[in-house]
């Protein structure tokens, strides 16, 4: 008999399965539209504050969504890129804590298993500036092309400094830490069944 937490898991991982298949067809078919297709702009969320705009591009009335002109092939496809990239992050982490909520509960804390599980979750959380840094250069490229004057390396610092939580990173060195206590536990346990 399944217990909650078991169900739970399965039920998220199907839901992953079948959301990773929407998004993967999703990219695919922007990628496809884009490479086949003749787009002539593409459309992000720049904001209400921003430095002057390049001539090609132009903001949408009444809205912080700009329409940008420049590499339209290469522009659409990274600007569906800021709306997959954090919820595609999101469901890793909460899909490998899963997997190790549900190792734990079915065969107990110091198990054999549970410290690669808790090292993967810890890992994934500590490489956020790397996840960060794919999210800032999108944005940077993007930016670069729609504002007047702006480069990609002057796009990049302030994009990766506001994709970028650590409070995240902090929460994956508490994990790795969690994962030491674990292994520690795991050879506790193995010697006490040895002399057992």
């Amino acid at each position: 008999m399944l217990s909650a937490v078991r169900l739970v898991a399965r039920l998220y991982f199907v839901l992953l399965a079948v959301a990773l298949a929407f998004l993967a067809a999703a990219a695919v078919g922007k990628i496809g539209q884009a490479l086949a297709g003749e787009p002539t702009s593409y459309v992000f969320e720049l904001g209400y504050d921003h430095p002057p705009l390049a001539d090609s591009a132009r903001m949408i009335e009444g809205s912080p969504l700009v329409m940008g002109q420049d590499s339209p092939r290469l522009g659409s496809v990274l600007a569906e890129l800021p709306q997959l990239l954090p919820a595609l992050y999101g469901a890793v982490v909460i899909g490998l804590a899963l997997r190790a909520l549900d190792l734990a509960r079915e065969r107990g804390l110091f198990c054999d298993g549970l410290p690669r599980r808790v090292g993967l979750l810890g890992w994934a959380l500590v490489g956020q500036p790397v996840w960060a840094l794919v999210e800032a250069m999108d944005t940077a490229y993007l930016r670069s092309h729609v504002l007047a004057g702006a480069t990609v390396g002057g796009e990049l610092g302030p994009a990766f400094g506001a994709a970028l939580e650590w409070s995240t990173v902090a929460v994956g060195v508490g994990v790795l830490l969690l994962r030491s206590i674990i292994v520690e536990g795991v050879g506790m346990r193995r010697d006490l069944d040895g002399t057992v």
